[in-house]
């Protein structure tokens, strides 16, 4: 393989080959940075080549149109055609052969080429270049590299390129060296606009572009955010007689119209390239003096309401503005047109933000359990992604049937993984029994990836409009429904069936929507809103609407209300739900009742009573009820009080003792521990009220505690006229309290003490009618002082009772 001279000589990055080949020797990992047009990505991946002593090179590209240019250059600096030393894979498009050792691929291609060939056996380096962009493809493949390359491959050698990228960041999360070009672009004239409505960016663009073309000369490469503002752009441009050749230059276009877009002009005729960022790096486009740059973006977001990724369109960062303007510098002094004023650039973010952190999970779970792994955390990431959404998408494909609960792939889940679409529809068009079905479901998913196009609040039936569609093709699509057959072939193409327009069943609609959103099942609640099946919330049907009557739904898109759906008959939701045997406590009934129920998750399909339920059950229904109505099942009454506060007063005189807690709370949080060995065979309220609460207590403290506790803390004090008084043990109180009438104690002449003497109770003193006339700790002087005082106002109260002077005589 012999490289161009012509090449080879005259590229900024020529400077830096032989150190990046040394780097690549000593150095399993490498970054290296170098300014747009410097060769970074054609001179620089054939000289990697050449010092490979064996083995292919895969370089990964993230957009098909500079996949496909750059494979084509490649080959071209070696005086090759595409497919034979280099080449280059892509979804529905390869050029690549036995021969071929340098293979230019999409993220989507990479994605697939881990998952079938885990070690990346046969390649010996894999490059990722333009890796600013940063898209969840990207990071997943080089996690995936960097996995294979420390536990089998300390062969393989991994590169890092980009223009522009936080060098310093990548060197260090990826442990490697950076190696930086030192080209220069040209310069490139900036002239700032004012800020502008998105809604008007079409109008807005075809200004400057006309502006372009009277104050410069040479061609015009101008960025707009998707598809549908290049064809307007391009019609209003065509309908003001723009003398020049209007090119588009987008992701849909084939690949004979991207390239001539691509290919150098006449140099007789100006040209008018309209993009979307598949302009923005790796492609040099001869001619282009001047960019006009709109400031925009589509990007992917996470939609809650379909569980699949929807395009907004957003401001570009600073990294973003820098590429752009760069276009116009790559081959000569340029232009660039800024749609937006300086100000507005202060709230630019500095450069685009990891896709990792916002997206979906979903699809990228099933390829790692694919490829083999089940635990995604542990995977090598540059950046991490968030747990939660980790752990979200774990649960929706084990909900799908694509892995198992230890996150193993499935039989099933291999299918889905084999299909380059989101699980959801994947799961659809693997499940769809015959073709019929696939295009079914091709268009439901066709429908759900742009925004309603029919959007009546009235009328939330996805049918509506797939009937809608299906009438446009017959007759010929136009306007949003184009775009919606558009992206429906491609999923049938994905199903490999053909388009279907005869009228739908709804209940086929039903069942389709229910693989996708299994989870989003809802049955008719009296209200007449619908419950999930997820967690049993809610979401509601227009009024109007006629699915309002439907008993069931299977709903692709919602929020507060659902807005495609599909009716599903009661037989298809009772075919997905299982039976089980409920036991449990009623709170009303205050008992124990049991039923075997068809159920599909919170949905309660149907319900009958079951008759003599397992015993343990009954056990597991009561304790469970305990936890949350045990006030209510049991009988806490005054002695199981009294007892739990003499355990408690003992417990903070002698902490040593170490007492378990006895408190109603503590009785109730560990009723599983307790309540089977007293349950017997009680089922209500009534019967488990019977349950000795004291007895249980005396049980958990045992019985050698309980014997000292009684000696510590006894129940009652004997009194000397013979009757025995009860001790209070009071919540908060310093002291025991025993109440006794004035009378019961003459004799005793000392307070009674508690705990081997070292506590003595308080006193209180009652009258004969059992109204308290003293407190005190000390008995003998009170028999001795205030005594004589109480008897003079009790002995005028009571004449009839007997009051001493010598208190001592009983």
């Amino acid at each position: 393989m012999t490289i161009d001279p012509q090449y080879s000589s005259r590229l900024p990055v020529a400077a830096i080959t032989g150190e990046v080949n040394a780097s690549l020797r000593r150095n399993p990992r490498l970054v290296v940075t170098a300014p747009p047009g410097s060769g970074k990505s054609t001179l620089l991946p054939l000289t990697i080549l050449q010092d490979l002593p064996c083995g292919r090179l895969v370089m990964l590209e993230p957009r098909r149109a500079a996949a496909r240019q750059i494979a084509m250059r490649l080959a071209e600096m070696i005086g090759e055609k595409p497919g034979e030393t280099v080449g280059y894979r892509m979804r529905f498009e390869s050029r690549a052969s036995e021969a071929t050792r340098l293979e230019v691929v999409t993220e989507g291609v990479m994605e697939r080429m881990l998952i079938d060939n885990p070690t990346l056996e046969g390649i010996s380096a894999v490059i990722f270049d333009e890796f600013h962009e940063r898209s969840l493809t990207a990071d997943l493949s080089l996690a995936l590299t960097l996995e294979a390359q420390r536990q089998l491959r300390d062969d393989l050698r991994i590169i890092i390129m980009s223009a522009t990228i936080d060098a310093d960041e990548i060197c260090r999360g990826l442990d490697a060296p950076l190696i930086q070009a030192q080209g220069k672009l040209f310069d490139v004239k900036v002239i700032n606009g004012d800020d502008f409505d998105p809604r008007d960016c079409v109008q807005t663009v075809v200004s400057a572009v006309r502006r372009a073309l009277r104050e410069q000369t040479g061609d015009i490469l101008t960025f707009l955010p998707g598809q549908g503002e290049i064809l307007r752009c391009a019609e209003i441009l065509r309908e003001n007689g723009i003398d020049a050749d209007i090119l588009p230059l987008y992701g849909l276009l084939s690949p004979q119209e991207q390239q001539r877009a691509l290919d150098p002009g006449s140099g007789t005729r100006r040209r008018i390239i309209l993009a979307t960022p598949i302009a923005e790096t790796s492609l040099t486009i001869r001619g282009i003096t001047t960019v006009v740059d709109s400031g925009l973006y589509r990007t992917v977001r996470y939609n809650t309401a379909t569980g699949l990724g929807y395009l907004v369109t957003e401001r570009i960062s600073l990294d973003m503005a820098a590429q752009r303007t760069g276009r116009a510098g790559r081959l000569s002094e340029g232009v660039c047109y800024r749609l937006w004023s300086r100000a507005a650039e202060h709230r630019m973010d500095p450069c685009r933000k990891p896709e990792i952190l916002d997206a979906d999970l979903c699809g990228m779970m099933l390829d790692i359990a694919a490829w083999g792994g089940n635990t995604a955390e542990n995977l090598p990431w540059l950046t991490p992604p968030p747990k939660g959404h980790i752990a979200e998408a774990r649960r929706l494909l084990t909900m799908l049937g694509a892995i198992d609960n230890n996150g193993t792939i499935t039989p099933h889940g291999r299918l889905m993984a084999s299909l380059p679409c989101h699980p959801r529809i994947a799961n659809m068009l693997v499940t769809a029994a015959d073709d019929s079905l696939r295009a079914l479901a091709a268009d439901i998913a066709a429908i759900l990836e742009e925004k309603d196009p029919i959007n009546d609040e009235n009328d939330a039936d996805i049918n509506t409009r797939i009937d809608v569609l299906r009438r446009k093709r017959r007759q010929g699509c136009s306007g949003v429904w184009k775009r919606i057959e558009s992206i429906a072939a491609q999923y049938r193409r994905m199903g490999r069936c053909r388009e279907d327009n005869s009228p739908v069943a709804p209940d086929d609609t039903g069942r389709l929507i229910a693989c996708a959103y299994p989870e989003r099942i809802a049955m008719q609640a009296p209200d007449g809103s619908f419950i999930l099946r997820s967690g049993g919330e809610s979401v509601h049907i227009g009024q109007n609407d006629d699915l309002a009557a439907c008993a069931f739904l299977a709903i692709a898109s919602m929020g507060r209300r659902a807005y495609l759906a599909s009716t599903l008959s009661r037989e298809a939701v009772a075919a997905m739900a299982t039976e089980r045997t409920n036991v449990m406590w009623n709170s009303r009934e205050k008992r124990v009742i049991a039923r075997r129920e068809l159920a599909l998750g919170a949905l309660l399909i149907d319900s009958r009573p079951l008759d003599n339920p397992d015993r343990s059950e009954i056990t597991a229904a009561i304790c469970r009820a305990a936890v949350k109505e045990g006030l209510s099942m049991f009988d806490f009454g005054d002695e199981v009080q009294r007892l739990q506060l003499r355990i408690a007063t003992a417990a903070a005189w002698h902490p040593e003792m170490r007492l378990p807690d006895v408190s109603t709370a503590s009785l109730i949080a560990s009723a599983s521990q307790w309540l089977p060995m007293y349950l017997g065979r009680a089922t209500t309220a009534q019967e488990l009220k019977k349950i000795d609460i004291c007895a249980v207590i005396s049980g958990s403290v045992g019985y050698e505690l309980m014997a000292e506790v009684d000696c510590i803390a006894p129940t009652h004090v004997k009194l000397p006229c013979g009757r025995n008084a009860r001790i209070d043990y009071r919540v908060g109180a310093e002291l025991p309290v025993v109440s006794a009438r004035l009378q019961d104690c003459f004799g005793l002449m000392d307070t009674p003490r508690l705990d081997g003497g070292r506590r003595p109770v308080l006193m209180e003193l009652l009258s004969p009618g059992f109204k308290p006339v003293q407190l005190t700790q000390d008995l003998r002087g009170f028999w001795a002082t205030t005594y004589f005082e109480v008897r003079k106002e009790l002995r005028r109260r009571y004449p009839k009772h007997r009051w001493p002077d010598n208190p001592a005589e009983l």
